[in-house]
């Protein structure tokens, strides 16, 4: 091997720069990815969100108004061998919120068309198809690289989520292809090969135990005064003997640096569900974030229904202005149980509970401006967290392990036998074993290390191993006069669905985010940011008797009752409010037919059409789009009056046979003759869908 060529397993001056436009965090996840892959090939790889590359300048105006203009870092952009982005696309088609200062200033027109020339670059896109804007932010993304002169040197790769596989059905293939192509197009020198998958790539961050003596400058924190001690039986949920008290009355700080737990957990706190026992300890810094409270937490849906659905209410210090279509992002933590299991399988007991300190590892810069941050993003940690603080809060143990993460447990065990399987599973000719051991059943870390139980990792890798957790997003569903409570502060109310279910094992799954959200007591304390949507309620408050047809079967109701009472709240009489027309769907009227009294209240105008798929004696089902074809006389004569359509719900086969069934109606009831009226029929949702008058928001 030429080893004056390479440092720390990367070549001089062969740079790759992988950037992302992520909401969930699923295009953060491909990025890494993607990173490994040129990692192994040598190439100095940095990835990051799009918008690190997209600077804020000041500018004043002829007006005298100063504004923040985005500009693109194109000096640095130009110095990569190869450039990767890989982005989704949210909401009503648009950018996610990372890449937007980036998308903003590629498009300044003083950029010629030769800002990016002799840069090699490729993208890959991550979209749902059931949106009629499938992957437009990549395909936006990839069209104005080349229009700025950079050269596509892979095909552009998309990925939908609708595919059996998942994502994965399009990446794997075209990651395969496009480690192929990196060694054709960009060869390694001779006697220098590619880093095989079983050898581990370098840490990019560890940790260090705080020395005694700097004990002193770690902060403590104690618990809230008002919150009581847990003394119940372990499967009991911590009670409260509390009214609301605004935050600034509790006596503790607004911003917290870190939870900190200075003595091992007591036994019995370790299987309290959940882990609210302790006040704000189990609060995290996160930037931009609002300190919410828990009002009430009450299941809508009978304990004997089979889906618990919760309606939760927060209040946060302040008038925070929210509008319709508006998000919550949630961070839930691991339950105390899970991470006790997970330390005592790692025996990690005897550092668990001490101060760490972080240690960036890895090359030292990038680009000679770009250092590696000083711990993964979205970590919402600092020095002096202990491990147990990280598991709990930072670190997600429930996740489906990447393949990557796999030759990891497999380089840190002593048994051949475990070690075999665990290559065999990462590697991708293996993907079906991987899919049925792993990806259908839903195994997550902390089961695949039950299962290898020689696998023994050193606690100082950790935030290089186990995934972030990632913030989950809720759509609010409250609005208008909803949103005060009390005199100061506003009201944010959610509707969930908690993920509850069987795999083909017969396997109890729960979803981390709803399990933490379904457990919180009254009084419990979490940070929260609100995300805006705009395009989801744009135009529509400048004229509140534009009528509304809404179509939201399950918790797809959020948004529409949040944009519901926001229009009730701009009429002072009903006549100035246009109807809306509301085909809800459930399984049972009696058991999940959500605010079904607030319906009938004048003030609102609003006209239901529900829809039970098991109500029916006869064992017929019935959905909502029996009941937009049904009433589709209704449905053309508000369209014609101007109506605006939305789609609201779980993503799928729902929104596809919605659509259809607006098709099927406009070709009966509006385009009556001709032999062509289906195809004219698709032509108006198109125009429709480009005039934003068919809003779809599903997940």
């Amino acid at each position: 091997m030429v080893t004056s060529q390479i440092t720390n397993g990367e070549l001089n001056e062969r740079y790759a720069l992988i950037l992302y436009g992520s909401e969930t965090g699923n295009s953060q996840d491909v990025a890494e990815r993607l990173g490994q892959i040129t990692e192994r090939l040598h190439f100095k790889t940095i990835v990051t969100e799009m918008d690190d590359f997209a600077d804020v300048v000041e500018k004043k105006m002829k007006s005298g108004e100063v504004r923040k203009i985005p500009t693109v870092k194109t000096d640095v952009l130009r110095k990569a061998t190869i450039i990767v982005l890989v982005t989704s696309t949210t909401g009503q088609g648009e950018f996610p919120k990372n890449s937007r200062k980036l998308w903003t200033s590629l498009l300044k027109k003083n950029l010629s068309s030769t800002a990016l020339e002799g840069l090699n670059f490729t993208t890959f896109g991550l979209g749902d198809s059931s949106y009629p804007k499938f992957n437009r932010s990549a395909r936006l993304l990839h069209v104005r690289f080349q229009g700025l002169g950079a050269k596509e040197f892979f095909p552009r790769g998309e990925a939908d989520d609708q595919h059996q596989d998942g994502f994965d059905g399009a990446y794997l293939p075209w990651a395969t292809e496009f480690q192929s192509q990196l060694l054709i197009s960009f060869p390694l020198p001779e006697g220098v090969d590619p880093i095989p998958p079983d050898v581990l790539l370098p840490f990019k961050w560890t940790h260090q135990i705080v020395a005694p003596e700097e004990f002193t400058s770690i902060k403590t924190i104690q618990p809230a005064r008002d919150i009581q001690n847990v003394t119940q039986e372990p499967s009991a949920v911590p009670t409260m003997d509390r009214k609301y008290i605004h935050p600034d009355d509790t006596g503790l700080p607004d911003a917290i640096e870190c939870p900190q737990l200075k003595e091992p957990f007591p036994q019995e706190d370790l299987k309290v569900d959940p882990p609210f026992n302790r006040g704000l300890l189990a609060v995290p810094v996160i930037p931009r974030a609002h300190l919410a409270t828990v009002i009430s937490n009450k299941r809508l849906t009978p304990e004997t229904h089979w889906q618990d659905v919760r309606e939760i209410v927060l209040a946060i210090p302040g008038e925070e202005v929210y509008t319709p279509g508006d998000t919550v992002t949630i961070y839930p933590q691991n339950f105390p149980e899970d991470v006790q299991a997970l330390i005592d399988l790692m025996d990690w007991n005897d550092v668990a509970d001490v101060p760490l300190r972080f240690k960036v590892g890895g090359p030292a810069a990038f680009f000679d401006a770009f250092l590696i941050p000083p711990r993964p993003k979205g970590l919402w940690a600092v020095d002096g967290c202990t491990l147990r603080d990280l598991l709990t809060i930072n670190l997600d143990i429930t996740a489906i392990p990447q393949r990557s993460v796999l030759v990891i447990f497999a380089h840190f065990t002593d048994d051949p036998t475990h070690k075999e399987r665990l290559l065999e599973f990462s590697n991708p000719a293996f993907t079906d074993e991987f899919f049925d051991y792993a990806t259908r059943p839903r195994r997550g870390i902390l089961e695949v290390l039950q299962d290898f139980r020689s696998v023994k990792l050193p606690f100082n890798i950790v935030t290089s191993v186990f995934p972030i957790i990632r913030g989950r997003k809720y759509s609010i569903s409250s609005g208008g006069i909803q949103k005060a409570y009390e005199q100061w502060d506003t009201r944010i109310e959610l509707l969930v669905a908690v993920v509850n279910y069987k795999t083909v094992l017969s396997k109890v799954r729960r979803g981390l985010c709803t399990r933490f959200l379904a457990a919180l007591p009254h009084g419990a304390f979490m940070r929260i940011h609100i995300d805006h949507e705009p395009k989801f309620y744009e135009d529509i408050e400048k004229n509140i008797k534009i009528p509304l047809i809404m179509v939201c079967p399950g918790t797809g109701l959020a948004p529409c009752r949040s944009l519901i009472w926001e229009r009730a709240d701009y009429a002072v009489t009903p006549d100035q409010l246009g109807h809306t027309y509301l085909f809800f769907g459930g399984r049972n009227r009696e058991a999940d037919y959500f605010y079904e009294e607030e319906w009938k209240d004048p003030g609102l105008q609003v006209r239901v059409a529900p829809a039970f798929s098991r109500d029916d004696p006869t064992g017929k089902k019935v959905y909502v789009q029996d009941r937009i074809r049904q009433f589709g006389d209704v449905v053309v004569k508000a369209v014609n009056r101007g109506a605006v359509i939305f789609v609201c719900g779980s993503s799928g086969n729902m929104p596809k046979a919605v659509r259809a069934a607006f098709v099927d109606v406009f070709a009966t009831h509006m385009f009556v003759d001709g032999d062509d009226r289906k195809a004219r029929a698709e032509a108006f949702v198109k125009r429709l869908e480009v005039a934003n008058m068919y809003r779809q928001e599903t997940w």
